[in-house]
């Protein structure tokens, strides 16, 4: 289990900054954790609260590979901000900067580790996104306004490569409650927390939606609420998130409409023609898609959902560790070329032309090709000599003694 270092200093700005221990996470911060992931903004993958409790640490479990913004209370104008991370395999490694508001070399940091999580992080008016999170980015983050720390997070990142799906109208089921038995006789529970189900990937049709799940143990040795399974201790049996899929139908009407903050925002679309090779695998990535926010693909006229690709089995298939967020063409041969398109949250984001690449000439004309810029090498090796040649026997012909003027 993590130690003690878990403390928070959350005090207003310039206040002096005594240290808390707070108590574990009760459940009901885990509801305020789901409805936080449930209303996430997909343009920035989830979008967290700010912060989720006040005067609490946020602990929060996500899956990998899906970006996520971190919010830092206050208005940006008030001064820089900075970002710190605490790796909590090392309970001796004190807390390090590796972002700041600035220009982008005011900070290099020194460990390789910070380093790389710099490469993966923007800066957002003081707010950060981890664009592309792995298990190994799992720790503690917080914000910081000179010498007053305004947010902390304990983010659990879950192994997108372990997520289970099941789809309703399948008759799947999702991963059952176990227990487990820990180190000193102890005894524990895992389960799911579920998340609130997303809206229908589209309206006037029918169409699917899902919901996200993540791994959560509820420990004897802590009667005071649940924890993401990569923060109450490395001891756990290997459980990963879920994700649950169903069909629904809903109407075309004003309550499927694009929410307020959504008609304020510049709309967005990617348009862009991709050339697959014969025999080799296609990724499609929807702009702003993650497996947090509702998604799903057309190819032409069709709809491409979770229902009919499994039960087609063909070479198309979305993508597990997002949600569908990407579209997979496995083993293009040529058949699947043709228009694609991609909705978030009912918006079309996304167009792409799939086509096989530019048709080689025919080896004939590729062997007169090759011949004729052959002869053009070897024709202008021999003039180059020819040249040399007669610049060694000019120098030859000149005088002992002779001084060029």
């Amino acid at each position: 289990m993590r130690s003690e270092s878990r403390c928070l200093l959350l005090q207003p700005l310039g206040t002096p900054q005594p240290a808390m221990c707070p108590r574990a996470v009760a459940l009901s911060f885990l509801f305020v954790l789901i409805s936080a992931v449930a209303n996430g903004d997909p343009s920035q993958g989830v979008s967290l609260p700010e912060p989720c409790l006040p005067g609490r640490p946020c602990t929060l479990a996500l899956i990998s590979d899906n970006p996520v913004t971190l919010r830092c209370p206050g208005p940006p104008h008030q001064g820089p901000v900075s970002w710190q991370y605490a790796d909590p395999s090392r309970p001796g490694e004190r807390p390090a900067t590796f972002i700041r508001t600035g220009h982008p070399l005011a900070l290099i940091p020194t460990r390789a580790k910070l380093w790389r999580l710099r490469l993966k992080t923007r800066l957002l008016q003081g707010d950060l996104r981890i664009l592309d999170p792995g298990v190994g980015d799992s720790g503690i983050y917080s914000c910081h306004r000179g010498d007053a720390m305004l947010a902390y997070y304990d983010l659990d990142f879950q192994d997108a490569g372990r997520l289970h799906i099941s789809h309703a109208s399948l008759g799947e089921a999702t991963l059952a409650n176990t227990t487990v038995d820990l180190a000193g006789g102890a005894r524990g529970q895992l389960f799911t927390a579920w998340a609130r189900w997303q809206p229908c990937d589209r309206c006037g049709g029918p169409g699917e939606r899902k919901r996200v799940g993540f791994c959560y143990a509820r420990l004897a040795s802590r009667p005071e609420g649940p924890l993401p399974c990569g923060v109450a201790g490395r001891g756990l049996p290997q459980r990963g998130p879920e994700l649950r899929v169903e069909s629904c139908e809903v109407p075309c009407d004003r309550a499927y409409g694009p929410s307020r903050d959504e008609l304020g925002r510049a709309p967005l679309l990617v348009v862009t023609r991709y050339r697959a090779l014969p025999h080799a695998r296609a990724r499609l990535r929807c702009p702003t898609a993650s497996i947090y926010s509702p998604v799903y693909w057309q190819e032409g006229p069709t709809a491409l959902t979770w229902l009919d690709l499994h039960q087609r089995n063909g070479s198309i298939g979305l993508d597990k560790a997002t949600g569908g967020g990407t579209l997979l063409l496995s083993s293009w041969n040529g058949t699947d070329a043709g228009y694609y398109q991609c909705y978030v949250g009912g918006q079309l984001v996304g167009q792409f032309l799939v086509t096989p690449p530019r048709v080689l000439a025919s080896a004939p004309e590729l062997t007169r090709a090759y011949s004729a810029i052959e002869s053009l090498v070897v024709g202008l090796s021999i003039f180059l000599l020819f040249l040399l040649f007669l610049s060694i026997l000019q120098s030859c012909r000149r005088k002992p003694g002779a001084v060029m003027a």
